[in-house]
């Protein structure tokens, strides 16, 4: 399941990981961030990942076409874990990315939000 919420008044969104991650949560994700993206040009997301238990492979394909094709869409990306091999994963990545990624313990949640208000 993914929930996604976003302020009308500025360019963060937040989508919240729980369990599996189905085709059809991908496909309302991914609508909803084409409809921001639009609206805000660039935008800085929060994740949260409660737990993960897998994604279904159609949906992996497509977050991997969405995420090559919207890279230069994002400017920051907080990734909010407490799966030390997520943080570490997230922060690797953001070597490799034009995205600034940084990484932070599920209790840290309102410290992420702190840092993408205020870059």
């Amino acid at each position: 399941m993914i929930e996604y919420r976003n302020n009308p008044n500025n360019n963060i969104v937040e989508i919240s990981v729980e369990g599996k991650i189905t085709e059809a949560d991908f496909d309302h994700v991914i609508a909803q961030l084409k409809a921001d993206i639009e609206k805000h040009g660039k935008l800085r997301i929060l994740e949260e990942i409660r737990s993960f238990t897998g994604i279904d492979p159609i949906a992996l394909w497509k977050d991997v076409r969405f995420g090559f094709a919207h890279v230069n869409d994002f400017t920051h990306a907080a990734v909010v874990a407490d799966a030390k091999w997520m943080r570490t994963f997230a922060e690797a990545v953001s070597s490799v990315l034009s995205v600034e990624v940084k990484a932070f313990e599920a209790s840290q949640i309102e410290a992420a939000r702190t840092w993408l208000m205020n870059i």
